[in-house]
């Protein structure tokens, strides 16, 4: 090849280097689109349109020659500008709350890769209509996902109805910034538009307050009851006779000795006659008198303590029971009334000793 056809190739070459190469965008090209929210009021982009136009990303042309690479920050902003998303929900998840029921609203700003990738600022007070905000609390945390971790910042709204009609919770903008230079960001939370109902009848606490006050009532009658039947048995026991004593019991023995004396068998009445005496001496001396001999009694009187009368006429019917059942004699009618006399005086003094 000549001399001359060399020299012309290379003009033509340098030529065509020197035209400004075609517009390229500052950040990679990745596969995915970014997560962008669109809302009913705003316009979306045009097909030609970069969908990073809405996170604050602009096309630029560059000076330079193609072999110059981009500042080392704009390929992880661009990388992260493509996953920060924000989803906003309600708890309970309805569009109808009562007067007196809190309604939660969740704001989750989130975003794949490390926590100092993003830097959310402090969000804005949110727009409420016939609501009040109670609290707002504010936490972070790490999803990882298979192999990757998501990040992600979420904002609790604690809101409360002002008044029953219409309300609603305006979007909230959610701004952030992106590690390294660059402008700040801003993504926005959903509308919501609420129902606020009457306060709502507890009739838990109702039914619970009914069964409460009622069982306290029912204490308090029964308490009364209580309390006028102890009154009413105080009232029977001071009117009712006092109960009989011993003596007084015994007094009906001596009406069945008398009975026996009136059917003839004076044995038998005087052998009954025998046992009531111990009886009584036993009810006033104490012990168990049955098998004592007319001579042991006799001594027992003799240590007692008793009126020398009392004494003489227990002796005095012992000693006449014992003729009748050993000596065989047979007592007249008017013996046999005068022991039943003396047993019925016996225990007249047997009791005025007590």
């Amino acid at each position: 090849m000549s001399h001359v056809t060399l020299t012309v190739v290379a003009t033509t070459l340098l030529a065509g280097f020197s035209i400004t190469p075609p517009a390229v965008f500052a950040a990679p090209a990745t596969g995915r689109k970014p997560i962008t929210k669109w809302f009913s009021d705003e316009q979306k982009p045009d097909g030609g349109t970069s969908a990073l136009l809405p996170l604050g990303f602009l096309p630029t042309t560059p000076s330079v020659g193609l072999s110059q690479s981009a500042p080392a920050s704009a390929p992880l902003a661009a990388a992260v500008a493509a996953t920060v998303s924000v989803r906003s929900r309600l708890d309970p998840d309805k569009r109808q709350f009562h007067l007196d029921e809190p309604i939660h609203l969740f704001v989750e700003l989130s975003w794949a890769g490390e926590a100092g990738d993003v830097i959310p600022d402090a969000p804005e007070e949110p727009t409420l209509m016939n609501l009040a905000k109670k609290a707002m609390i504010q936490w972070a945390h790490v999803v990882p996902q298979s192999g990757r971790q998501t990040v992600v910042v979420t904002y609790h709204y604690v809101l409360e109805p002002a008044a029953e009609g219409a309300a609603s919770i305006e979007p909230i903008p959610i701004r952030y910034r992106l590690r390294g230079p660059g402008e700040p960001l801003q993504l926005t939370s959903d509308r919501y538009a609420l129902t606020i109902l009457p306060r709502r009848r507890p009739w838990g606490t109702i039914l619970a307050g009914t069964v409460a006050a009622l069982a306290v009532a029912g204490g308090i009658a029964a308490a009364a009851g209580g309390l006028m039947r102890r009154a009413r048995r105080r009232r029977e026991a001071a009117n009712a006779p006092p109960p009989p004593s011993p003596f007084d019991r015994m007094r009906g023995d001596v009406d069945q000795i008398r009975r026996l004396f009136t059917e003839g068998v004076a044995k038998e009445a005087y052998d009954r006659v025998e046992r009531f005496v111990r009886k009584a001496l036993g009810q006033r001396l104490g012990g168990d008198l049955r098998f004592a001999t007319i001579g042991e009694l006799s001594e027992r009187l003799a240590n007692e303590s008793l009126d020398a009368a009392v004494r003489d006429r227990a002796v005095s019917i012992l000693d006449r029971c014992g003729q009748v059942k050993f000596a065989g004699y047979v007592p007249t009618v008017a013996d046999q009334d005068q022991i039943a006399a003396d047993c019925r005086l016996l225990l007249d003094d047997l009791e005025k000793q007590g």
